[in-house]
């Protein structure tokens, strides 16, 4: 529960090519093997399932997060999620979060599945009290430092609506 939370207005909108260069700002500081540019272009011009958004701190427009799911039929999977580190403990990884989820439920998911770092607990933490439990490990999943990755799910009960 981050009371700070509320005092940061944030906007969500979809990424467009022009985000990638802070948004590669972003995944290099958050991630100890991050996406390549590549893989960013790749899923905003070339998956169709893939959903993409950037979170905006209101008052400048400026991107201070962002997330990235697919929707496949009736789930979820969450991608990636990462937040400029000036701007982390203020609730927007979880508004993130949240807003995938709404998004999904939306479009009529029946349940999330995400990958965690097995040593990343202020990520676990935030997933569970989201709803998320545990249903697998996945043994070596992360490279640089090698590591496994816990495999959680949240359940809904779909019938949402297309956006």
């Amino acid at each position: 529960m981050n009371k700070r939370a509320a005092s940061v207005p944030i906007l969500y909108d979809r990424m467009t090519p022009k985000d990638v260069d802070t948004i590669l700002t972003i995944e290099r500081a958050a991630y100890s093997s991050p996406w390549t540019r590549r893989m960013f272009e790749s899923e905003l011009w070339e998956n169709p399932f893939s959903f993409a958004y950037v979170a905006r701190e209101e008052e400048h427009r400026r991107i201070v997060g962002y997330v990235l799911f697919w929707v496949v039929y009736d789930e979820l999977h969450l991608m990636n999620v990462a937040v400029e580190p000036a701007w982390r403990r203020r609730g927007i990884g979880e508004g993130l979060v949240r807003f995938a989820l709404e998004s999904g439920r939306r479009r009529g998911i029946r349940m999330a599945t995400l990958e965690v770092r097995a040593s990343n607990l202020p990520a676990q933490t935030l997933y569970r009290n989201l709803g998320f439990y545990q249903v697998g490990v996945r043994r070596n999943y992360y490279r640089e430092p090698r590591e496994d990755a816990l495999l959680l799910q949240c359940d809904f009960d779909g019938g949402g609506e297309e956006e």
